[in-house]
């Protein structure tokens, strides 16, 4: 997000600069004011995250008219500038990096910290918005806990776009100098193109990628470049007016980013074309600077929109950090402590801007021993150290809890034999809701849980949204006779560690046709992008040719629905998907093949962001960690299939009263880590339901073939 003072900002007893436009500081007010409500009480503001497309274009909009008004002539004059973007901007952020760090080492569970401390570097260097877009957007990552560092991806967008534009800027009046035309005419061409190359490819990658596209500065920097447009039109044209016209288009530029913020949500591909409403109305409104006794500058140059305007930076950089951390320091926190972190907010935002950010850049002015250079490298090396630190910490702590078989002996001989793993629900564990819930010690160890993942992973089995399905890896498990498909999403491959031993035992050649939340079922899927919806449904049109060639013996699917079927919204949804299962089940069982459903497992995410996290925070009150049956086991259309259809030849097992009982689901079963994110069961616990998973098949099947005596 872009909330610097790129026009001097004066204290209270310094007059006003003449190029200062107080209704900008109020727009800024706007923005931050929306962003930060978007993040406590985001279902109250939908869209509150236009802030951040509000504050980029008023950036590009002021940093265009300081070059054109004064355009770098030599590299010396470039590096002037990046200078002063380092004594506005770095010493407020270094602090908030810089104290999110300690909170995190003193509050935060150490299954964070690896994570953390990375993107503590990349917002250190401002290629945050990279780190997220190449490492948060894959499925697999969706548990992962937000960062205190992860609205660095919108500075550093920024701060990418500062490092380039002051270039372009010279150069375009470069050659109009050399050729002799209109610096302004040039300057208009060279940003048009630059906003016309780059809104064109946010339409590309919105729709193509929506998840990276996001924080990519290439799909961004059209919006600055709208606010550059404005100020490469000349400072006439935008000057303050009091005519009717300016006063309509600046209460409708205004209008424009309010829509944004109520009706635009989340789930909406974004910034794709729909971002041009935020856009357009915050350029309309620096545009048109209407001054008109009714317009927006009634509120805009307010005192109380000022002293928001005035400290925008800081409230931005401090408002985030403390919503990640206060939940690690309070036993609870809604909205009486929202409340709290929002006053603490401001009273940090306050004093960093008067003792950080005025001070500072003066200081930085003024000391022969401190210079910008200087205050950039050794405050970037000393966070480096520090993230570093917390990375290497945190590998020793990860490789010393790798010893999952140590870890699980002596959880068992803690809770003793009937109350070990999925045995501390059944009626043979005397201890019942204390085995399934408290632990002096659990395995694997929190911080290691989070790699407990099974060897599908490690070995790459999954055909993946990155190649809209296009690959399709098949591994294989076991090479005997019985030949078994195991069909699905990433909620049929956590089934592996549990069938695999089944393979070795019976003589199963065990191959998956497994992929990332695709599930398989002969329908179309509503994906984010039309490339992944048609992808996944030839992906289930392969799997079906598949088993209808190899001729397998069983399929054993399971899926979980977090996509509709296109045309349905995730409340209809089970309709249209239970036919569509009823229609792929009865062409498996045409192949001569019998079918085998496994049914979704619980789900955390209902409630929590990741299951080791909620175990390393709350080690003492695992209670925590658990959830009511009713949020956290989901609709399954598979087993509303197989009981429609009443075919002995297609069967389901369920498998939750191994994660669940008496109304209430667990994270952590009999001392065993249950998953390894908020969704996906972990190796360890899967592989001990191998034997529970075997009695129910054999049950279900009632196939002496399948399970042929030793």
């Amino acid at each position: 997000m872009s909330l610097n003072q790129d026009l001097p900002i004066p204290a209270k007893s310094d007059p006003k600069p003449k190029a200062f436009r107080a209704d900008i500081q109020g727009l800024r007010a706007i923005a931050v004011g929306i962003v930060v409500l978007y993040h406590f009480w985001g279902h109250y503001l939908p869209g509150g995250f236009v802030g951040v497309d509000v504050f980029f274009v008023i950036s590009g909009f002021l940093i265009t008219s300081h070059l054109i008004a004064k355009p770098p002539q030599k590299l010396a004059d470039v590096a002037q500038f990046w200078m002063r973007r380092v004594k506005r901007l770095i010493p407020a952020s270094f602090l908030v990096i810089f104290t999110s760090v300690i909170a995190i080492w003193a509050f935060a569970p150490a299954t964070v910290w690896q994570d953390w401390g990375l993107q503590a570097v990349a917002a250190t260097f401002y290629f945050q918005n990279w780190f997220l877009a190449l490492a948060k957007v894959d499925y697999l990552a969706e548990g992962d806990a937000p960062s205190p560092f992860q609205h660095f991806w919108s500075l550093s967008a920024e701060e990418q776009f500062y490092f380039f534009w002051p270039i372009l800027i010279g150069l375009l009046i470069f050659a109009a100098m050399k050729f002799k035309l209109k610096a302004g005419t040039v300057a208009l061409a060279g940003i048009s193109a630059v906003f016309v190359l780059s809104f064109g490819y946010s339409l590309y990658a919105t729709a193509t990628e929506p998840g990276s596209a996001y924080f990519s500065t290439f799909t961004r920097v059209w919006e600055f470049a709208a606010g550059a447009l404005v100020a490469a039109l000349g400072t006439q044209v935008h000057a303050a007016k009091r005519d009717f016209a300016s006063l309509i288009g600046a209460w409708g530029g205004l209008a424009a980013i309010g829509f944004s913020t109520v009706v635009f949500t989340g789930d909406m591909p974004f910034p794709g074309y729909i971002a041009a409403i935020p856009v357009f109305g915050t350029s309309l409104v620096l545009l048109c600077h209407s001054t008109h006794k009714y317009s927006p500058s009634i509120l805009l140059n307010s005192k109380a929109f000022q002293f928001f305007g005035d400290n925008s930076y800081a409230i931005y950089l401090w408002h985030w950090p403390l919503l990640v951390l206060m939940p690690f320091m309070v036993d609870d926190f809604k909205w009486p402590q929202k409340i709290i972190a929002l006053v603490v907010t401001l009273a940090l935002a306050v004093l960093t801007q008067k003792l950080v950010e005025v001070r500072f850049r003066k200081f930085i002015d003024t000391s022969v021993v401190l210079s910008a250079p200087r205050f950039l490298v050794s405050g970037s090396l000393v966070l480096v150290l520090l993230s570093g630190a917390f990375y290497i910490n945190t590998t020793r702590v990860i490789d010393n809890a790798r010893d999952v078989d140590t870890a699980l002996a002596e959880v068992e001989e803690l809770v003793g034999e009937e109350c070990f793993g999925a045995s501390a629900l059944s009626p043979d564990c005397t201890q019942q809701k204390t085995a399934a819930t408290n632990y002096d010690v659990v395995a694997p160890a929190p911080i290691a849980a989070k790699t407990d993942k099974p060897v599908v992973y490690g070995d790459d089995c999954f055909a993946s949204q990155e190649t809209n399905f296009k690959e399709r890896p098949v591994c294989s498990y076991g090479d005997g006779k019985i030949k078994v498909a195991l069909v699905g999403n990433s909620h049929a491959a956590q089934w592996v560690p549990a069938l695999e031993p089944l393979a070795e035992e019976y003589g199963w050649t065990l191959d998956t046709y497994v992929a990332n939340r695709c599930a398989i079922m002969g329908e179309t899927q509503e994906f984010d992008s039309k490339e992944k919806t048609e992808g996944c449904a030839e992906l289930g049109d392969w799997v079906t040719g598949q088993i209808e060639k190899e001729e397998y013996d069983l399929v054993i699917s399971s899926n979980r629905q977090s996509l509709p079927v296109s045309g349905y919204d995730m409340d209809n949804t089970d309709e249209p998907a239970q036919r569509a299962y009823e229609k792929v089940f009865q062409q498996w069982t045409g192949t001569g093949a019998e079918v085998a459903v496994i049914r979704d497992t619980s789900w955390p995410g209902e409630s929590l962001e990741n299951v080791p996290d909620c175990v390393a925070a709350n080690r003492n009150d695992l209670d925590e960690c658990t959830g009511a049956e009713e949020d956290w086991i989901p609709m399954d259309p598979q087993v509303d299939a197989v009981k429609s259809l009443d075919d002995p030849d297609v069967v389901q097992i369920d498998m939750n009263d191994q994660l669940c009982e008496d109304g209430r689901c667990y994270s952590v079963v009999g001392g065993i880590v249950a998953y390894w994110d908020h969704s996906h069961l972990s190796e360890t616990y899967a592989e001990s339901l191998s034997q529970t998973v075997e009695s129910r098949l054999k049950k279900a099947l009632d196939s002496k073939e399948l399970f042929p005596a030793a």
